[in-house]
């Protein structure tokens, strides 16, 4: 719990025995942040304390629309980052920072520390309305179709158990256009095989309906029967490793469930086989899967329901790289184009 937190429990008249929820819980029982976001939060949350203590700043005071606008002014600037101190802000960082800052007025207001009756003045926190800094979204670099699919089949035929599961798994992932945490949290009850339709838990445990490919299911169907039991018999038929419902899809060597770092490394082993020589992530996929569908004809909206985007403005910058590589291409081939 942060140190502002006790301080404020104190001051709350709220009795000391009494149950607390902390921001990490409020955020994700209450708001339904998805782990990351809570995590993300906490830290910005950490550090907007420790720069309020540096500066020598009441809670109250450090909430005013003004300390919140200096404090990330400050965090944004470039310089040398000193020992012991937060890593400098960028646009994207500042944004999410402004988000967490709102979700912990929140989290103040109610666990009753704050209250928004009275004057500004008297309540800066009522006043804490800041916008969130503009910040130039980066296109996602391009891969294309042939870079893709070498990336994919990077471990098609290659004999043993984990090289079996990690061709399903590269497959599933540019097929269904997955979050590696979605991804990684995949039951055996999340697959409808007969439909081809994953049930997937996004941002915010929202769930949603992912179609993939006759190849991926192909690939998964082979590690559900040939590899993923010799898998599971490394831990027995507890935990992960078991056959129910909940029981992870993917698992390691050792009969563990996969998480994210795991599966990052096998789409780095991927790239390796390959000969990829473009930096790559499990995100990569993702973005291909976008941009690839929407240079096949697929609608926005569609689309935004597939990759489980809460804004069509998110989406929309696959439409952005598409219309990018439509204007090389024209400026490479077409004999007028620059004349």
């Amino acid at each position: 719990m942060f140190m502002a937190e006790e301080q404020d429990k104190r001051s709350s008249g709220r009795p000391d025995d009494s149950p607390a929820l902390s921001f990490a819980d409020f955020l994700q029982q209450v708001l339904g942040r998805a782990a990351q976001t809570v995590l993300s939060y906490s830290r910005d949350i950490a550090a907007f304390d420790n720069w309020r203590e540096k500066q020598g700043l009441p809670l109250q005071a450090a909430l005013s629309r003004s300390q919140i606008g200096l404090y990330i002014m400050q965090r944004s600037q470039e310089g040398r980052r000193r020992e012991g101190e937060a890593a400098r802000l960028s646009s994207r960082s500042a944004a999410r920072a402004v988000s967490a800052l709102k979700a912990y007025r929140r989290y103040l207001e109610f666990s009753g520390r704050f209250s928004t009756a009275g004057s500004e003045d008297e309540q800066p926190l009522a006043a804490l309305e800041p916008s969130a800094p503009r910040y130039s979204r980066t296109l996602p670099a391009y891969f294309n179709v042939d870079e893709i699919l070498a990336l994919v089949r990077a471990f098609d035929g290659r004999e043993g158990s984990a090289m079996l599961r990690n061709s399903a798994l590269m497959h599933l992932l540019y097929s269904a256009g997955l979050r590696v945490s979605e991804c990684a949290g995949l039951k055996l009850g999340s697959l409808r095989e007969s439909e081809r339709i994953l049930s997937v838990l996004g941002k915010g445990s929202k769930l949603r309906s992912v179609p993939y490919g006759e190849r991926a299911a192909e690939l998964l169907r082979a590690y559900l029967l040939q590899s993923r039991p010799l898998l599971a018999a490394q831990a027995g038929a507890a935990g992960p490793a078991g056959e129910g419902q909940d029981c992870a899809l993917w698992l390691s060597t050792r009969g563990a469930a996969l998480g994210p770092r795991a599966i990052q490394r096998i789409v780095d082993q991927a790239a390796l086989l390959s000969g990829c020589i473009k930096p790559v992530s499990p995100h990569k996929l993702r973005h291909a899967c976008a941009t690839h569908m929407l240079e096949g004809g697929a609608d926005v909206r569609l689309l935004q329901e597939l990759l489980g985007h809460s804004s069509i403005n998110t989406t929309q910058v696959y439409t952005q790289i598409t219309r990018k590589q439509l204007l090389e291409s024209y400026e490479k081939t077409h004999p007028r184009a620059k004349r």
